[in-house]
């Protein structure tokens, strides 16, 4: 019986750090106003699972913006991201996305 809830316990801990927000940052280039950032945050949360939030903010680099997306998500990637703004990506580019 104590290895049944040792083992329920293992399962339920992870599960819930499954759903655990996680955050991710990188560099995102188009990004130049307002009506920017609302698009591509729209089709982030739309199309890319999990995602609860994305914060965009200006950078250091002239045209190279600083993106955070925090999602529940453990597999947020740079790809799957520009996956998700579909046609958008002619206009963005998100040029670095990793676990921070």
């Amino acid at each position: 019986m104590k290895h049944l809830l040792i083992l329920f316990t293992l399962l339920v801990s992870q599960a819930l750090a499954a759903d655990a927000p996680q955050t991710y940052t990188g560099d995102i280039t188009g990004v130049v106003c307002a009506a920017c950032k609302e698009h591509v945050t729209a089709a982030l949360v739309a199309k890319l699972p999990g995602v609860q939030k994305v914060e965009i903010q200006r950078g250091e680099k002239l045209g190279v913006n600083k993106i955070t997306i925090t999602a529940t998500n453990a597999a947020v990637t740079k790809e799957a991201a520009m996956t998700a703004l579909g046609d958008l990506a002619q206009s963005y580019q998100i040029v670095s996305l990793a676990k921070k």
